[in-house]
């Protein structure tokens, strides 16, 4: 019986507390300001911008944005909700755009090249919000600017296999793992 008690109080604070920590609402929501023209972000070799136009019209203003920078061999598909965009720079560098779709506001994700390309990218998502017109016009550049990020794996600037195992190199073969004294 006294267990049956500090249930039935447990669950009568807990949602005492919950009722006073969330409140009442008396008033209905106002519509907050429409939503201010971001510009772009740039992580990780991405590019990712908000557009506040619906997701068709920034569809439409993609495929025009990837044929104003000579991207060739465009093909889209579906995964999900959003619509991916692939393509190759004149130079054979992969494009992926991705929409998402969102409340108020649609999301274009950009990358270049397998490590990132900022001017390639920035280019791109100024061109959509261009042809959104969201952006002044500005004429289509004849050659789209780039900047090609080096491959932070397998660099030519990467320190050689012979500068960074000489320790190994030099060091005279042991048969036994135990050490000499």
């Amino acid at each position: 019986m006294y267990e049956r008690i500090s249930r039935a109080a447990a669950l009568w604070l807990g949602g005492a507390v919950t009722a006073a920590t969330t409140g009442c609402q008396t008033v209905t929501p106002v519509a907050g300001p429409a939503l201010a023209a971001v510009g772009p972000g740039y992580a990780a070799g991405k590019a990712t911008q908000e557009f506040a136009f619906p997701y068709q019209a920034v569809q439409g203003a993609i495929g025009g944005a990837l044929a104003d920078l000579q991207v060739q061999q465009v093909r889209q598909r579906q995964d999900g909700p959003a619509r991916i965009y692939e393509g190759t720079t004149a130079d054979d560098r992969p494009v992926t755009v991705t929409l998402r779709p969102g409340t108020g506001a649609a999301r274009v994700t950009a990358r270049v090249g397998w490590f990132g390309d900022p001017p390639f990218s920035k280019a791109l998502l100024e061109r959509i919000g261009i042809r959104l017109g969201s952006l002044p016009p500005a004429p289509i550049p004849s050659e789209p600017p780039s900047a090609p990020r080096a491959n932070p794996y397998f660099s030519r600037e990467a320190i050689s296999d012979a500068l960074m195992l000489r320790e190994q190199a030099n060091f005279p073969y042991r048969d036994s793992l135990v050490p000499w004294d």
